[in-house]
């Protein structure tokens, strides 16, 4: 999975000019660069500056690099990055390169720092496929199944007509969903490459092939498992092999067993501001899409070689030609056009022609801006990711390229969504606890017994709508990831703080609805009859200790009360010993009042009556110089 971000930025008034710049180098890498940068890029032009105008032209290439660590440093502040590794590449040669801050062990960023690449390990698959079309043993235009039989997906009308090409520039037809089904697995078994790819065969195309572009992670791991099957060899041996060694990037992560030798610190994930460590392992199935990585000097000499046509010190990985068409825009892309593996457009503010990739895995990101035209570069890598701010991870690569150019950047201001959104999601989970809570923290016992004066009918409809609203609620959280192109598994691995959030609403939700449809069973057990008739005028109904108009002998107290229905009901707590249900129902009928309810609680039993609407419907219905003991009372 990749950020991408855009440039913004306008021309500077004044800047480096490349034929200035030529004649300096030497100058700024004793003042600037470590003894072992000099050796890099041996092959470079370059000019011993003299004389007056040679220094003051070291002193302003040196000014540049201070604006470009101040505007680096700045962005790395402003999305609470602990760690970074900065290299510049001027006229072919790195010129500056330095770390900043601290890695997920504590330990100084130096360039010699292990990172993970992300996306940027596409370029680098595209470099190792088109080994093979030049030494003749792939075509870019025939189908895929041709050197890969077992690759299909659930058309396999479609899948037969998918060819190299189509892989290479994503316009497969294969959707961008499908590396959600096959990325981030983590899985280092034997054949887990290959495993990957026969899943897709649960994929549907969204397209036609050659019709459309879809930025597709899946597609380059198909092309990682053509080279596995092409080569004979597991894919991170080829690129050692074929790529990495010969370019000398001795501390590169291809494999599981590169990932344990260096080391690799853990990345930082975003929980609500703050950023965590996150220490995953490696994932071999994903190395041609997203699990490459290196330290910065191993970055920088991939680089290199891409700005001196596929050559590093007197050794050649591709040739020339080969070169320029993976850097050659072949399709519209989302951000420009799309070529061989990397991205292709014009750098804001200079207009300058661009080639580029950013990359990130949650807790990682790099970037790479590459002005083949001057043999620029910029190279960033961040121990840090938030899915959110993707555009602002961007901005301190994009950024220091405008500023080595002679542009000024413009930082992007933060999405508003990456700050709301998880405490917002946090605070409906914690409404939620909150709403199953409720009826504990209100006595549930005592709070129950205002559904004496419900009918059945309005228990049933409230409960229906408490019920469906949340569950409502509890899809529509879960849809949530969704429309951020991702899943609630992937929110919880790039997004923690929202995914953890939804998650727990969404558990709570479900709780709540089982909570309300267990207690709207309740309130219908204890519900009686919706048609109850007031007692009739002139009854007496309430005689403590003696005997009522209806024959029979009343006991304890009784208490005229408003619910919250508007209803006066009569509660007559009972002996069940000596009083049971037929004598309460005997009386009901004696007097024409209709059945309520019954219910246990503790030793005795409560029967419930409706009076009447109103206070006047009730001294209406009981006469007062019949009722002793007997008073209004407010819950």
């Amino acid at each position: 999975m990749a950020a991408t971000g855009r440039t913004q930025g306008r021309r500077w008034r004044t800047g480096l000019g490349k034929s200035a710049a030529a004649g300096l180098v030497a100058g700024a890498l004793a003042a600037l660069a470590p003894a072992t940068a000099a050796a890099e890029g041996a092959g470079a032009r370059t000019t011993a500056p003299t004389g007056a105008a040679s220094r003051a032209a070291v002193a302003d290439e040196a000014g540049t690099v201070r604006e470009i660590d101040a505007f680096v440093r700045g962005r790395l502040d402003a999305t609470g990055t602990p760690g970074a590794a900065l290299a510049v590449i001027e006229d072919g040669r790195v010129v500056h390169r330095r770390g900043f801050g601290e890695d997920g062990r504590g330990r100084a960023v130096t360039p010699d720092t292990p990172f993970l690449w992300g996306s940027v390990s596409k370029p680098v698959t595209g470099l190792a496929v088109m080994q093979l079309v030049e030494a003749g043993r792939v075509n870019l235009d025939e189908p895929v199944r041709t050197y890969l039989p077992r690759f299909r997906l659930v058309d396999p009308d479609v899948s037969d007509r998918i060819t190299v090409r189509h892989l290479l520039t994503n316009t497969s037809g294969i959707p961008a969903s499908a590396g959600n089904e096959i990325g981030d697995r983590y899985d280092n078994a034997p054949g887990a490459l290959a495993d990957a790819v026969r899943d897709l065969a649960r994929i549907a195309p969204t397209s036609r092939p050659g019709t459309s572009y879809a930025y597709s992670s899946a597609g380059y791991a198909v092309l990682g498992a053509l080279v596995e099957e092409v080569s004979g060899r597991p894919f991170g041996t080829y690129l050692h092999e074929r790529v990495l060694d010969p370019l000398g990037m001795d501390h590169a992560v291809a494999t599981e067993q590169d990932f344990e030798r260096e080391r690799v610190a853990p990345g930082h994930r975003s929980v609500f501001g703050t950023p965590v460590r996150f220490d995953a392992p490696y994932d071999t199935a994903g190395v041609p899409f997203g699990h490459v990585g290196g330290s910065l000097r191993d970055l920088t000499r991939f680089v290199l070689a891409e700005l001196d046509g596929g050559r590093l010190d007197g050794r050649r990985v591709l040739s020339a030609k080969g070169t320029a068409e993976t850097q050659r825009g072949h399709v519209d892309g989302s951000v420009g056009r799309y070529g061989l593996g990397w991205s292709v457009g014009t750098l804001k503010g200079t207009g300058e022609r661009m080639v580029w990739k950013d990359g990130a895995l949650p807790g990682h990101h790099a970037m790479v801006v590459m002005l083949p035209d001057s043999d620029r570069a910029v190279i960033v890598l961040q121990n840090a990711y938030h899915q959110l701010r993707a555009q602002e991870f961007g901005d301190a690569a994009f950024g220091a390229a405008q500023l080595l150019s002679g542009a000024t950047p413009r930082a992007t201001p933060t999405d508003p969504l990456a700050i709301v959104l998880p405490w917002t999601t946090a605070g409906l989970a914690a409404a939620l606890l909150l709403c199953l809570a409720a009826p504990a923290l209100r006595r549930l016992p005592r709070r129950r017994t205002a559904a004496r004066a419900r009918s059945r009918r309005r228990i049933a409809l409230t409960t229906t709508a408490s019920v469906a609203a949340t569950l409502t609620l509890a899809a529509l959280l879960w849809w949530l990831p969704s429309t951020l192109g991702g899943t609630p598994a992937m929110a919880l691995l790039w997004i923690p703080d929202v995914g953890w959030s939804l998650v727990t609403a969404v558990v709570l939700a479900l709780l709540l609805a089982a909570e309300r449809t267990a207690l709207g069973a309740w309130d219908l057990r204890r519900c009686g009859d919706a048609a109850v008739r007031p007692l009739a005028r002139g009854v007496l109904l309430f005689n403590p200790g003696g005997r009522g108009a209806s024959g029979l002998s009343m006991p304890g107290p009784m208490q005229l009360f408003p619910r919250r229905s508007d209803r006066f009901v009569l509660d007559s707590a009972t002996d069940p010993a000596r009083y049971g249900r037929g004598t309460f129902r005997q009386m009901a009928e004696g007097t024409r009042l209709a059945f309520a309810r019954w219910s246990r609680w503790t030793a005795q039993r409560h029967t419930t009556y409706r009076l009447g609407r109103t206070p006047a419907e009730v001294r209406k219905n009981v006469p007062s110089a019949g009722v002793r003991r007997t008073s209004l009372m407010i819950p």
